[in-house]
């Protein structure tokens, strides 16, 4: 299985300056600047990622200039931007990721957006990724919890791939791997056994948790760009709700609440994993997306033909139809 070079350590940030090709361009979010900035010259070059749409990230490639390497410095916006860079330009680049909010930092590809759909582009290998612990605990609990949503999913993938595969919609592809769902459902099992180290964000959670990342991202590359086993009806839930809504949303919070609905489709382990998700603080609640349920039902409810017009992965979301007794489960599901 190839892994990209993963440093797990403290005090890492500053020695990107004896380690980067310069002159680098530093790739981040507007809010971690005044955080980071400190560590790096006064000069160093930085752009600040106002969106992941393919079109804004094409048109700033000009602006550029002529970088030697790039340093991807945040959450998933940061990180895709930097690898879609690095892709676009053939730079090398390093990813300093300042919270486990998704996978996006061990994986080849860059999710971007083209006409508010997410799609998954290109190839990108960072010369390695640096993990500070104390960055990482630094983050908002809220932000580093929600990255549950891209390893508990690991377990709706699962129930997705052997749904399409009992159903007959399997792709030819990606036929059903036993090994590969077992290890995917054993990364998963490890969060919900350590449970309260992930709440706790302590080092042995943070490892857990990066184990499993790293994972989700290798594993698509390595078994023929085969996500079957790490991601399934509760993405597809998520990118309807991102495409219906026009909203951006905190990742794992809202695949958090794909796996809950996703879970309730299969009819199998949603009290489980709801309570999982509760325990460790992930808040799966429309409202605290800022989005009422009335949103949530009308991207489920147009979710069928939303894959469908997509071309995603064939599943449940294909067949599925909601009614209002399935609505009334959902809300008390998750607002109890």
């Amino acid at each position: 299985m190839m892994e990209f070079n993963t440093v797990i350590g403290r005090n890492l940030l500053g020695e990107i300056n004896h380690v980067a090709h310069e002159p680098f361009v530093v790739i981040t979010m507007e809010d971690l600047w005044p955080i980071y900035k400190n560590n790096f010259d006064p000069s160093t070059k930085v752009i600040f990622v106002e969106s992941t749409e393919k079109k804004w990230l094409d048109n700033l490639i000009n602006k550029l200039g002529n970088y030697c390497s790039i340093i991807g410095l945040g959450g998933g916006q940061a990180i895709d931007s930097a690898k879609y860079f690095s892709w676009k330009m053939n730079k090398p680049f390093f990813q300093f990721p300042t919270s486990l909010s998704v996978d996006a930092v061990f994986g080849h590809r860059s999710a971007v957006r083209i006409e508010n759909v997410v799609r998954y582009v290109g190839w990108s290998v960072p010369e390695c990724v640096f993990i500070d612990l104390d960055i990482i605990k630094s983050a908002p609990i809220k932000i580093n919890t929600a990255g549950i949503g891209d390893i508990l999913c690991f377990i709706t993938g699962v129930m997705d791939w052997q749904y399409a595969r009992d159903s007959g919609q399997l792709e030819k592809q990606w036929e059903y791997d036993e090994e590969l769902a077992n290890t995917s459902l054993i990364k998963a099992q490890a969060v919900i056994d350590e449970y309260q180290e992930i709440k706790e964000m302590t080092d042995k959670g943070i490892k857990i948790m990066i184990d499993a990342l790293k994972w989700g991202g290798s594993s698509y590359c390595n078994s023929g760009w085969n996500p079957r086993h790490i991601e399934g009806v509760e993405h597809l839930i998520f990118y309807s709700l991102e495409y219906h809504t026009k909203k951006t949303f905190l990742h794992g919070q809202a695949v958090c609440l794909g796996i809950v609905i996703g879970c309730m489709m299969h009819k199998k382990r949603s009290e489980e994993l709801k309570n999982i998700i509760n325990k460790i603080g992930v808040d799966i609640n429309p409202k605290s997306m800022n989005i009422g349920w009335d949103e949530v039902k009308h991207s489920l409810v147009n979710l069928k033909d939303f894959v469908e017009k997509s071309n995603f992965m064939r599943g449940i979301s294909n067949e599925y139809i909601f009614d209002e007794n399935f609505f009334k489960e959902m809300i008390r599901q998750v607002e109890d």
